[in-house]
């Protein structure tokens, strides 16, 4: 043991250091872990710790609402980093049309999209984020309970979807049992294997079209669709 050599944090190996750093959150990495010795500073940098963007532990929505500024701003330089390769993005709370507009044009290559409870993004910022993310195959929308949604451009836009995420999103707009979400998902997103539709007002109509026009699909959650009847 005496014969042991120390080994300081800027002697890590690169790898070893991405592997830690990948299991820091993005505030960390950018502000505190760079910050450590200039190879920690210098892997910080590389565009491949950028290709995921988590910022989904922002606490409870009321607390986090005071960060909202700065949320935004790490989201940004974030993207920045990863210089067009980012492939996975997910965000609560703090997302805007304009944030969304920025990653869009900046991610040609996103795969993945998780918004949660971003109630300042509307349904015509998303829809002209979409447009843009032609190789999205993940897209995952929870709690947008007044938003009015174009699932059929949506479809059209996203040709590679394979997974669809949609919990309580127009659930305050429609009032009465409503098929439109789920005729436009059989026309559109014959690709789908993973499907989830929490609190959707979809009837059997809509159920059996999903089930006709999506033969992949593996998946089907429809927890809270209250005007679905599976009594033979």
């Amino acid at each position: 043991m005496k014969d042991a050599k120390v080994i300081t944090w800027a002697e890590l190996p690169s790898e070893l250091i991405y592997s830690i750093l990948l299991h820091l959150s993005v505030p960390d990495r950018l502000v505190n872990a760079r910050n450590v010795c200039r190879s920690w500073r210098r892997v910080c940098q590389d565009p491949l710790i950028w290709r995921k963007i988590d910022m989904r532990d922002m606490g409870k929505l009321e607390k986090a609402k005071d960060y909202y500024p700065t949320s935004e701003a790490m989201c940004r330089r974030a993207v920045d980093l990863s210089q067009g390769g980012l492939l996975e993005i997910n965000i609560n709370y703090f997302g805007t049309d304009s944030l969304l507009a920025y990653i869009a044009d900046r991610s040609s290559n996103l795969k993945h999209l998780l918004l949660n409870e971003c109630y300042q993004i509307t349904s015509l910022g998303l829809l002209g984020a979409v447009m843009k993310l032609t190789s999205l195959e993940h897209l995952e929308l929870s709690h947008f309970y007044f938003m009015e949604l174009d699932l059929e451009y949506i479809g059209l836009s996203c040709p590679l979807l394979k997974t669809l995420k949609l919990n309580n999103v127009g659930y305050c707009y429609k009032e009465d049992e409503c098929d439109d979400h789920a005729l436009a998902i059989a026309k559109t997103m014959p690709g789908l294997d993973h499907l989830q539709l929490i609190g959707n007002r979809l009837t059997n109509t809509g159920l059996n079209a999903i089930v006709e026009s999506c033969p992949h699909l593996k998946y089907l959650d429809l927890r809270n669709c209250i005007y679905i009847n599976l009594s033979p």
